[in-house]
């Protein structure tokens, strides 16, 4: 009996040692995985004032328009396609840090991720969470969820520090500097997963959360808690996009980006549809800033979208709005129950319209310093001879105006957005290639390539009948102007159909036949119109022949160019664009059946009338700059810390720093640089060595003679690729800095008034 119960003693303890052995080990890896990375994310950032810049919101943290802006939801809940396990609100206002009692959203730790939070809770943020985080109602369980608004990524803030005090000044609509959608090691995704885990595995710490977040019901729901909790944490855990064995996204975001189209994509037709639509992204861009984006006619950095409500759908579906796109078995659903989401559009057009009176920020003199006027006025010169070419704005025509945007109020707020090839920009080409080459199998959703030709094809119609009344009215103002002879085309316009607030308009062939006989007279011997499967492409400046040569293109082949175009799209093989156009337009479609509102108040919550017609080019667009001063780091991919170091050759640039310091340096117009090499430097690392983190072109690089040829024939001596200017003096770049702290571009609209839609059209 003693030999026996020894045994069986050493055995326990041998059990006991290993089991204590494997919890070391398990903490340990936990540890290394999650704790261990945390060590380089930086300290929340001391502040003594905070500085609400007047952007046409006011200079208060509760003034209504800022508070709407940051705490409207969209409709959004994390994790991404499991609207039954979605995170609930309260658990992320009471879950606690891993090994710790510290609440995961206490302000300061928030601030430590680079999200903003405003110095006191208000009655929309009663809970004191970071600008964008809100919460909606969802009806399917009953239960308010956390809801992650574009105000999140599209709200700035920059940190001075003046006489020993430390301002905060807020920069609405401007880049966040946090990594929201970063999955890696020791991110703020990993460490809330982590939280998780622990108040799951912990009995102590989960009874603590289910008390705080039950109260009274504590007894009756911890069990039921306890599950919830358990399907969360494994939809998260299950997420496919961010299974680090996918390796989808290879090139880490950080702070400040987010790999943007690349994860829309990956979210919908992956997440929602089928893995086989899973497709790597690598190319992380910035926040962009969103003043005046609505006076663009394209936007995206690639100009691929044009309507405002369509890329706003777009936003919603990337951060975790949800969409049934079949069964849970995966059939299709039925016609009439396709493309039900969860995007909230009446919240999303309170939000655009708050973002039509926002304003660019002004330089605020009186906590930075004065602006050197002198060298100010040498930098408009400079930014005249060098840059509005490209960065403009670029006012439309009346006619283009009523075309592209009809309802809007006045051409001025219609601003002309050029593409800049990637061989002449010679920027980094990785988002804009993977836009293009990025394909998707929307098939198994049921919708035929019949079903997308009936959704595309009145849009498509409309824009042809827009493009002739546009091209029409440009003919007759360019001859005019020229003092030639205008015919009959000043009554055949004036007799031309221009209500844009009717879904079915037709017009006859007989009356395209009448304007092709009417230009026949100012048509050129040797004027010939390219065939229907050779469409001209619209240059930058269109003029009178341009306008001619496209103008009886449309009149004589554009319904079969129509028709041409739209069957060479399958349903099973569409491009990034093509796909979330389709899903876009489907998903506005079912909410106006499903809500019986009229065709002219369509017009209007899309935003101004404007199509849903995406475009497919391999560039960039060079966006108008006011406020440019405000919004490091700078190009597409945040890969130049200042405006300075956009001003230099790319040689010269700095190769590595660090993202994470909000100190503003006022000289360079840009975040105080941590190089990568400062051994106390805490944040992101990045590398422009890396491919999608390139920090070339947009060089001004150009020597004296090679310039002066340029200048003198453009065509003839094009410079280098990614070369855009002249090689500038210090004196030069330092005014063009001056100048850019002051740049407007159009102060007619800082008093803009947005339309009500509701005053467009009636309920059916």
């Amino acid at each position: 009996m003693g030999v026996a119960n020894s045994k069986k003693v050493h055995w326990v303890k041998w059990c006991l040692v290993s089991f204590l052995f494997l919890i070391a080990i398990a903490f340990a890896a936990y540890a290394w995985f999650v704790l261990w990375p945390t060590r380089g994310v930086p300290e929340a950032e001391a502040v003594d004032e905070y500085v609400y810049l007047n952007q046409g919101w006011g200079t208060n943290e509760k003034s209504d328009l800022r508070q709407g802006y940051y705490y409207s939801p969209q409709g959004t809940s994390m994790p991404q396609g499991a609207s039954a396990n979605a995170l609930r609100y309260d658990w992320f206002v009471h879950l606690e840090l891993p090994f710790s009692t510290e609440r995961f959203a206490n302000p300061d730790n928030m601030r430590r991720w680079r999200f903003i939070v405003d110095p006191e809770a208000t009655l929309a943020n009663p809970d004191q969470l970071p600008v964008g985080f809100t919460k909606h109602f969802n009806k399917a369980i009953g239960e308010y969820v956390l809801d992650i608004s574009c105000a999140a990524c599209h709200s700035g803030e920059i940190h001075y520090t003046k006489k020993n005090k430390r301002y905060a000044i807020r920069i609405d609509g401007g880049q966040a500097m946090h990594a929201l959608t970063d999955t890696s090691r020791g991110s703020f995704a990993a460490v809330l997963i982590a939280s998780l885990t622990d108040t799951l595995l912990n009995p102590i710490k989960f009874n603590r959360f289910a008390k705080s977040v039950l109260g009274k019901q504590y007894d009756n729901g911890r069990s039921t808690l306890k599950q919830q909790l358990k399907n969360s944490l494994e939809a998260f855990l299950a997420s496919k996009q961010n299974n680090p064995l996918r390796h989808l996204y290879p090139v880490q975001e950080g702070y400040g980006r987010t790999d943007a189209l690349g994860r829309i994509g990956n979210t919908v037709f992956g997440d929602h549809l089928i893995d086989k639509n899973y497709q790597q992204g690598g190319a992380p861009v910035s926040f962009p800033f969103l003043w005046n984006i609505w006076k663009f006619n394209w936007v995206q950095y690639n100009a691929s979208v044009s309507q405002p409500l369509a890329r706003n759908i777009g936003e919603a579906l990337g951060v975790g709005a949800q969409i049934l796109l079949r069964t849970e078995s995966g059939k299709p659903l039925p016609a009439e129950h396709r493309f039900t989401s969860s995007v909230d559009i009446p919240s999303l057009q309170k939000i655009e319209h708050t973002l039509q009176v926002l304003t660019p920020p002004r330089w605020p003199e009186e906590i930075f310093g004065a602006v050197n006027s002198a060298d100010a006025e040498e930098g408009r010169a400079l930014f005249q001879q060098h840059c509005v070419g490209c960065h403009g704005p670029h006012i439309a025509s009346k006619g283009r105006q009523i075309s592209e945007a009809p309802l809007k109020q006045s051409p001025k707020d219609q601003w002309l957005i050029d593409t800049v090839s990637l061989d002449h920009i010679g920027t980094d080409s990785t988002a804009a290639q993977g836009f293009l080459e990025r394909r998707y199998d929307l098939s198994s959703t049921g919708v035929s390539n019949v079903d997308m030709h009936n959704a595309l094809r009145p849009l498509q119609h409309r824009k042809l009948l827009r493009d002739v009344r546009w091209r029409l009215s440009e003919i007759i103002s360019l001859r005019e102007k020229q003092a030639l002879e205008v015919g009959q085309l000043p009554q055949l316009l004036s007799n031309y159909p221009s209500s844009d607030t009717v879904r079915d308009i037709t017009i006859p062939r007989a009356y395209f036949n009448k304007i092709d006989l009417a230009l026949k007279p100012f048509l050129a011997p040797t004027f010939s119109v390219p065939s229907v499967k050779n469409k001209p492409k619209q240059p930058w400046n269109c003029d009178i022949n341009c306008q001619m040569e496209f103008l009886i293109w449309d009149i004589r082949h554009g319904e079969q160019g129509i028709s041409l175009a739209l069957n060479t799209l399958d349903i099973s093989t569409l491009t990034e664009g093509e796909a979330l156009n389709l899903v876009g337009i489907m998903i506005k479609n079912r909410y106006y059946a499903d809500h019986n509102i009229s065709y002219e108040r369509q017009m209007c919550l899309e935003g101004f009338g404007t199509l849903d017609l995406p475009q497919q080019l391999a560039g960039y667009k060079p966006r108008p700059l006011a406020g440019v001063w405000a919004t490091p780091p700078f190009l597409h991919n945040g890969s130049v810390p200042s405006i300075y170091q956009m001003l230099i050759p790319p040689t010269q640039r700095t190769a590595s720093f660090y993202v994470g310091n909000r100190e503003y340096d006022t000289v360079h117009l840009g975040y105080v640089l941590e190089r990568g090499d400062s051994k106390t430097a805490k944040g992101f690392l990045f590398d422009t060595r890396i491919k999608g983190n390139f920090n070339t072109g947009h060089a001004f690089a150009a020597d004296v003679k090679a310039w002066q040829t340029h200048r003198q024939n453009p065509q003839k001596n094009p410079l280098p690729k990614g070369v855009i200017g002249p090689l500038l003096s210090e004196a030069e770049r330092m005014a063009l800095i001056e100048y850019l702290k002051i740049h407007r571009d159009n102060t007619l609209n800082d008093t803009y008034e947005p339309d009500d839609c509701a005053q467009f059209g009636k309920n059916l």
